[in-house]
């Protein structure tokens, strides 16, 4: 095991940090120095507590040189046998009684925090894969995921974990990158964050990747391919409220075939969430099969035919159908046609 994955040195390099920010706050005077002990002592506890069972032969090495500096560290605050001793018996009562069971009480509300972010956001697959990270200590990891949207269409995920100045670990988004034929550059990448004010879906990150428009908090919102950040990042356009654009007033002006309540609501809700939605249209006793989506910036929809090429609702009106491209095939001629070089 590497010193990167060495859990006990992780946890004292980053007790080291933060006691070196503390003092450049507060000083180094003698009071400061033995409050910084003391709880340098119940970290120590804390720390043989955690691995002191540990399987890795480094960390089983890391765990003497720990107790060593325990040692160390109680006689230095409690040069006093019957202090030291004292001072003993009541951090064990104190440990058994408190930390202990506030620390396993914390990291099981953590582990339950983590299930709940990751089953919201589509990754609950990947819960366990978390879990052993966090059994390492890592101050910061990556998860990736990869599949197949389809034939032409593959999304790859990595998922960002770190952990926080109370040693919680958080989710703290995921960047996804979808490969298709369908957009400008054939690749879309951008990072969504976990944010309790807004944070989006496996599923409403890849319709935003595939360039359709998604509702967030009463606000349509679509990339921007041509435009990114300096985290390279796509820009959004976005469309409040006072825009003007309702989808279920739009659907309303369509010839539905079902058109009954419930059936319009879903079929609203899922274009709100920037799917491709497939429905059925009656024009002049005729059910055409059709797909839309949402186009938030010009108030109306995008048609699609069974070949997912776009077309507009006059021309499912008319009843045409779009000719796929023929592309020109390069004409080689044979070698017995081709003139002989000249000298």
């Amino acid at each position: 095991m590497s010193s990167d994955s060495n859990r006990i040195q992780n946890e004292v390099k980053e007790w080291m940090s933060k006691e070196e920010k503390l003092k450049s706050i507060f000083g180094k005077s003698p009071g400061i120095e033995r409050s910084f002990g003391i709880e340098k002592l119940k970290f120590f506890r804390m720390l043989l507590f955690k691995y002191g069972k540990t399987k890795s032969l480094d960390e089983l090495i890391t765990v003497q040189f720990l107790k060593h500096e325990y040692k160390s560290l109680r006689h230095k605050l409690y040069p006093n046998v019957f202090k030291r001793l004292f001072n003993d018996a009541v951090n064990s009562i104190v440990f058994e009684r408190i930390h202990k069971p506030a620390y396993l009480k914390d990291l099981d509300s953590n582990k339950k925090a983590l299930e709940v972010q990751l089953k919201n956001t589509g990754f609950d697959q990947v819960l366990d894969k978390v879990l052993q990270q966090m059994k390492e200590e890592q101050l910061n990891f990556y998860i990736p995921v990869s599949y197949h949207i389809s034939e032409k269409e593959k999304l790859e995920h990595s998922l960002h974990f770190a952990k926080d100045v109370q040693g919680a670990y958080r989710f703290e988004g995921f960047t996804s990158t979808l490969h298709t034929d369908s957009i400008p550059s054939g690749r879309s990448s951008h990072h969504f964050k976990n944010e309790a004010s807004e944070y989006f879906n496996v599923d409403e990150a890849y319709n935003m990747l595939a360039g359709r428009a998604v509702l967030k908090n009463g606000t349509w919102k679509q990339f921007n391919f041509y435009d990114k950040d300096l985290s390279e990042n796509y820009r959004t356009h976005e469309f409040p409220q006072d825009y003007g654009y309702k989808v279920e007033n739009v659907l309303a002006g369509l010839p539905l075939k079902n058109s009954d309540g419930d059936a319009t609501y879903e079929l609203a809700r899922s274009l709100q969430q920037g799917k491709r939605a497939e429905t059925v249209l009656s024009i002049e006793g005729r059910e055409i099969k059709t797909f839309i989506e949402a186009n938030p910036r010009f108030k109306t929809l995008n048609f699609y035919n069974d070949r997912m090429q776009k077309i507009s609702l006059r021309e499912l009106e008319r009843g045409c159908k779009i000719q796929q491209v023929i592309k020109p095939q390069m004409q080689i001629e044979p070698a017995s046609k081709k003139m002989s070089p000249k000298f």
